[in-house]
């Protein structure tokens, strides 16, 4: 079963990715559990006791930066997609980061990242 893991620092970000997770998935024919966060400390807890096979991170700045790089050292096989204000895209690299998208994300945009997550 997928457990997949939003964090974001909006409620409607994270319901926007959630949905949009939910109906890819749905299409596919898997029924993931998605967890949503809105605080690092919270989601980086319930990480160490069940990592999550997938995970979506979406916070501004050097705090999307810092949850990569936590979530990869906690997490090494969680697939992830990150979300940035800020282009970060040779450390999204670094950190085998399955789809990195700048801010403002498109819903098309965020459908290849999910697609990178099943290929």
């Amino acid at each position: 079963m997928y457990r997949i893991a939003v964090l974001a620092e909006q409620e409607a970000e994270r319901q926007r990715y959630a949905e949009q997770i939910t109906r890819f998935c749905e299409a596919k024919g898997l029924f993931p559990q998605v967890m949503q966060y809105d605080d690092q400390e919270r989601f980086f807890e319930t990480a160490q006791k069940e990592a999550p096979t997938n995970a979506v991170i979406a916070l501004s700045g050097v705090a999307g930066l810092n949850a990569a790089e936590h979530l990869r050292s906690l997490c090494p096989a969680c697939r992830m997609i990150w979300c940035s204000d800020l282009d970060f895209s040779l450390h999204a690299f670094r950190l085998r980061a399955d789809y990195f998208l700048m801010k403002p994300v498109s819903e098309e945009a965020f459908q290849r990242g999910l697609n990178a997550w099943i290929e």
